[in-house]
């Protein structure tokens, strides 16, 4: 499936969920993140904030041959540093070598990559802040298809083979267009843009159908099925 927005959405995006998700963090520093119980939401900042350096380090070095180590300023804000991470991405030729995880190794897949990245991650914060918003339609029903493509595809920082649940799992966005069918063939992931019936299925909207592959539960949900097969697809996300 082609991507549904553009860089220049991704960065805007990237911008708009990184303000937000500083903003919850301010709120609230020392609030648990209950996707990441181990963290605070200064936790997860200091994790974002790790994880914009990194981009920036690849996408400034042009160098496709293995991940190059950022820089980082430790008194740096935060604001700074997402200002610089979007400033990067937008000054960088889309096409331009960049090193990543994948096989699309151009400096336009951080765009998506940091857009889906930040949301996520600002929905944690606000859960944690009790100020939560859902994630824009069009970028999640954007970010189930990526998830599929890199999350569910690849782990991150490369390595190991992902092990995919027995049974196919339907999913049916209920605020617009969007459906998609997962299944695994020879251990191989199996993906279809279509209405077709699973093993298992879940209904919702495109933000809480993101939120429940990236391991964010499904008590928002429409389910139907193994209970078992929903809760594992939900757990092969890295």
């Amino acid at each position: 499936m082609d991507h549904q927005l553009t860089n220049d959405s991704y960065l805007a995006h990237l911008a708009a969920d990184g303000r937000a998700l500083i903003a919850a963090v301010e709120a609230a520093p020392d609030a648990r993140v209950a996707a990441c119980p181990e963290w605070t939401n200064t936790g997860l900042a200091e994790h974002v904030a790790t994880v914009w350096n990194f981009a920036i380090a690849q996408v400034e070095s042009g160098d496709p041959s293995g991940p190059q180590r950022p820089s980082s300023d430790p008194d740096e804000s935060m604001s700074n540093l997402l200002d610089r991470a979007v400033a990067v991405l937008s000054d960088a030729d889309p096409d331009a070598p960049a090193w990543n995880w994948t096989d699309d190794q151009r400096a336009g897949w951080w765009c998506r990559r940091m857009a889906h990245e930040a949301s996520v991650h600002r929905w944690d914060a606000q859960e944690a802040a009790q100020t939560i918003e859902p994630i824009d339609a069009d970028l999640a029903t954007d970010g189930i298809t990526e998830l599929i493509e890199v999350g569910l595809r690849f782990r991150l920082r490369g390595g190991g083979d992902l092990e995919y649940p027995n049974g196919s799992l339907h999913l049916h966005r209920t605020d617009g267009e969007g459906e998609w069918l997962l299944a695994a063939v020879d251990g191989e992931l199996v993906a279809t843009f279509e209405h077709a019936k699973g093993d298992a299925a879940a209904r919702g909207t495109a933000s809480d159908l993101l939120l429940y592959l990236w391991g964010r539960g499904r008590a928002t949900l429409e389910c139907f099925g193994d209970e078992e097969l929903l809760d594992a697809w939900a757990s092969v996300a890295p």
